[in-house]
């Protein structure tokens, strides 16, 4: 198998990432999925004897979620192995004999044409050098009618706008030295997870929903279907989206005040005013919003943007 360095590198970054997770917290994150699944009106018997595939399954939480909400079969594949490892393993110990794991690109699956029911992939392509060649490998190893659960970053707002100002000083601080912050902030291993990877990931894009409209457009999937209810995370609003931007924040912070480097430091100090800075300007927005300046909608595409693009997508 061929793995670029891109996907090597990202896969190196994720794969040290989810061992963190405690059982506890690994059971939370398919309990999400499941939440996320019924809040948005999708079958709670959907996935009864179906054949899944999880593209990019990372520790394995959304393969397992499948196999927990009644799948006959689910593979699991990832470019990391230590992800990977920690998916089967996981797995044993959670008794699910239906799930497998495999390394594989998510731009080359080493899989049969119209094998599976179903496919999730879940914040994986926009980390690859083609979304378009991995969403037609989706559309090949669909069966025609089957049907996939996609999550891609999306443009507008505050958060990744902020995020491409911090990867530069992230880049000159370290991996190292921001695990040290993120350990001074107290952050839980999902929070770990999400911070280090927004700004290490070797390539992060962002999409409005006429380019994702355009891309499973041009592969092949005629129909899809938004999940719009239940975010139930920093997208659900200008107000927590400010939060999140405040634990963004922490970070830096910690970071400049225990650094032993003075170089560092003041990278780290930087960072975190540009995430004052970013803060004050959502405060400052939700204030014109609570005098009837601009209106809600006005508020969320300007602090929140597009959010993530969750979608559920069709084979013809």
């Amino acid at each position: 198998m061929s793995i670029s360095s891109v996907e090597f590198n990202t896969g190196k970054l994720y794969g040290g990432l989810w061992s963190q997770y405690d059982d506890d917290l690994f059971m939370k994150s398919l309990a999400l999925f499941k939440d996320r699944w019924l809040a948005n009106g999708e079958d709670a018997n959907f996935f009864q004897g179906k054949r899944c595939l999880d593209v990019g399954c990372g520790g394995g939480r959304y393969s397992l979620a499948m196999a927990h909400m009644g799948a006959a079969s689910v593979v699991g594949v990832d470019v990391s192995e230590s992800g990977l490892a920690d998916a089967s393993m996981r797995g044993q110990r959670l008794g699910y004999s239906n799930v497998t794991f495999e390394q594989a690109s998510a731009l080359s699956l080493p899989l049969a044409d119209a094998d599976f029911d179903f496919v999730c992939c879940a914040g994986v392509l926009h980390h690859t050098r083609s979304v378009e060649r991995g969403l037609r490998e989706i559309h090949r190893v669909l069966k025609p009618g089957g049907s996939m659960y996609m999550l891609l970053y999306g443009s507008g707002g505050l958060f990744w706008p902020l995020n491409y100002l911090l990867r530069p000083f992230a880049s000159l601080v370290g991996q190292g030295e921001l695990e040290m912050a993120v350990e001074a902030a107290g952050y839980a291993a999902n929070k770990r997870r999400a911070v280090l990877d927004d700004v290490f990931v070797p390539l992060l894009e962002t999409y409005s929903r006429e380019r994702v409209e355009q891309l499973l457009s041009d592969a092949g999937f005629p129909k899809w279907r938004y999940w719009t209810s239940a975010r139930m995370d920093h997208e659900t609003d200008a107000h927590t989206m400010i939060v999140e931007l405040e634990t963004r924040l922490r970070m830096w912070e910690a970071g400049y005040q225990h650094s032993a480097d003075p170089l560092k430091a003041v990278l780290q100090m930087h960072a975190a005013n540009l995430c004052r800075t970013t803060i004050a300007a959502a405060r400052d927005l939700v204030e014109q919003q609570r005098l009837g300046r601009i209106t809600a909608d006005q508020l969320q595409n300007a602090v929140v943007g597009h959010g993530h693009h969750r979608f559920v997508a069709t084979k013809a």
